[in-house]
């Protein structure tokens, strides 16, 4: 073999082993690059969400899951009794998780985050269908921010059906009359557009929902306030006036009557 012929492949099998280093810096660049996007994608969060949970100091160990909540989600934990600090301490404990609701957002309707998840503080419960970490960790921001107001069920449909009586009564006496005309009465007394007052309303159980910052700023500032003292005020019982709230938070967050 001549010496040309040897040098001819000693160029070759360096050019071969060369290409195969380039082949192989480029695949770990490219793995570095898709790894670095994912971690950033993880770390930095898209959206800004809230996780806002009612509790109660006999309650509070049901919570416990909030140690392993997202780190891009923001927290707000509620006792009701009992509060941690006074930012998070509602005026009266009165109506049950819609105190905790509305507190939240009158003290940050002006720094309100993208989406505002509103839970109780079970980790599960026989209405939800996951457990909650699931479902926070699942909720995905873009489609609340789509519909404005998203329920975790995930139901098609709702098992039950409210017809509503045909006339309401002043709203301080709404403790004296049956639920119907309770309703009546409370979308009444809080309806933009009492003509569009609905004949009959559906949504899923049971106070839990996630809503978009638009969704809620459909609302004024005022008009939340209002809701607030209202719920104060009244003399329903507090499984009563939160039950109201609970029948109709879809309704004041945009969506229609029926879901």
């Amino acid at each position: 073999m001549s010496k040309y012929s040897i040098q001819t492949s000693q160029s070759r099998a360096l050019l071969f082993m060369t290409s195969r280093v380039l082949v192989f810096l480029c695949l770990i660049i490219i793995l570095v690059n898709v790894c670095t996007f994912e971690s950033f994608e993880r770390i930095v969060p898209t959206h800004t969400k809230a996780l806002v949970v009612a509790s109660s100091s006999a309650t509070e160990k049901d919570a416990a899951w909030l140690a392993r909540v997202p780190l891009d989600w923001s927290i707000y934990h509620y006792l009701t009794d009992k509060p941690k600090t006074p930012t998070l301490s509602v005026p009266v404990n009165r109506g049950n998780e819609a105190m905790v609701y509305l507190t939240y957002i009158i003290d940050h309707y002006e720094t309100l985050p993208d989406v505002v998840f509103f839970h109780h503080d079970h980790y599960q419960a026989w209405h939800q269908p996951f457990d909650a970490i699931f479902e926070v960790s699942n909720l995905r921001a873009s489609y609340v921010l789509e519909k404005g107001y998203v329920s975790p069920r995930c139901l098609s449909g709702c098992e039950n059906i409210i017809q509503l009586a045909d006339d309401a009564v002043d709203i301080g006496e709404i403790h004296l009359v049956p639920r119907d005309m309770q309703l009546r009465t409370f979308l009444t007394e809080f309806s933009n557009d009492t003509a569009s007052i609905p004949d009959k309303i559906a949504a899923p159980c049971c106070a839990q929902f996630a809503a978009s910052r638009d969704a809620i700023r459909q609302r004024s500032l005022l008009w939340w306030n209002r809701m607030r003292q209202w719920l104060i005020d009244t003399s329903l019982t507090s499984y009563n006036s939160g039950r109201l709230l609970e029948y109709t938070w879809h309704i004041w967050l945009g969506e229609q009557a029926q879901l």
